[in-house]
């Protein structure tokens, strides 16, 4: 092999790890999975191609969220996050921008092939990324707010996928509060570093009233978790796992 072909090899093989990198593969697992979650509690019981396509739909998505995060903090992330593949010089914004639009096409196609709701959930949650990075991240309770929707939403889609949404909507709202919770608390944790480029809840109501109102929406969270068994949406497996999760939110909460 050619000295120029290995260059040309090694130069492939850094951009594909910064793009894995940019894109937060560990984060579309994660999505792909609470897809799977979202069509198991809603009714799904045999290999059913649509509820796998919308894992891969969700995956996506996450990718080209990350993706169009970090290029429009840029800037910000120069100073603050400056080992990242767009301020460190592995991927360019502009190669950035153009896999998030890439993806979220490829994503929409395939929405349409799963099923109307489905697409009609990803025009939403795109709608609603642009509206956050563009008018929104930096205004406070109402970013949060926009994050913590998007997030939760993978439960709904894999439900929405197998048009059986109805289960997955109770873990989207347990889902829903935790990260509106866990945004709250890390706009807290960020106050400083953010006052130059943000106007967070954090700044509007202090430091110690937005931890009490993050912290009461964990607290919310938690103690509607035992609702799905309850209501017979999951067995007793989900309580089994699903408690210890609540102790350690619990024991982060009094830290």
């Amino acid at each position: 092999m050619s000295s120029g072909i290995k260059a040309v090899m090694g130069n492939l093989l850094n951009k594909t790890k910064a793009l894995l990198k940019l894109f937060r593969f560990e984060l579309c697992l994660m999505g792909m999975l609470s897809a799977f979650i979202g069509g198991l509690v809603s009714g799904f019981e045999y290999v059913h191609y649509d509820l796998f396509l919308a894992m891969f739909v969700v995956a996506l998505m996450v990718a080209g969220s990350m993706a169009i995060n970090d290029y429009f903090d840029f800037e910000i992330d120069k100073i603050v996050h400056p080992e990242r593949p767009i301020p460190s010089g592995k991927v360019l914004p502009k190669e950035a921008l153009l896999f998030a639009v890439i993806l979220f096409s490829i994503s929409l196609i395939l929405s349409l092939l799963i099923n109307i709701l489905c697409f009609l959930i990803v025009i939403i949650s795109i709608f609603s990324l642009l509206m956050y990075e563009v008018f929104f991240k930096s205004q406070g309770l109402i970013g949060n707010i926009i994050v913590a929707f998007i997030s939760s939403m993978a439960f709904t889609f894999g439900g929405a996928a197998i048009w059986q949404p109805y289960n997955s909507l109770v873990l989207s709202a347990i889902t829903f509060l935790l990260m509106l919770g866990r945004e709250i608390l890390m706009d807290v944790r960020d106050m400083d570093g953010d006052v130059l480029y943000r106007k967070t809840l954090p700044m509007k109501i202090g430091r110690k009233s937005a931890t009490y109102f993050g912290c009461i929406f964990l607290i919310v969270a938690i103690a509607i978790t035992p609702l799905p068994a309850i209501w017979g949406i999951l067995n007793k497996w989900y309580l089994m796992v699903v408690i210890p999760v609540d102790f350690l939110i619990g024991y982060a909460i009094l830290l």
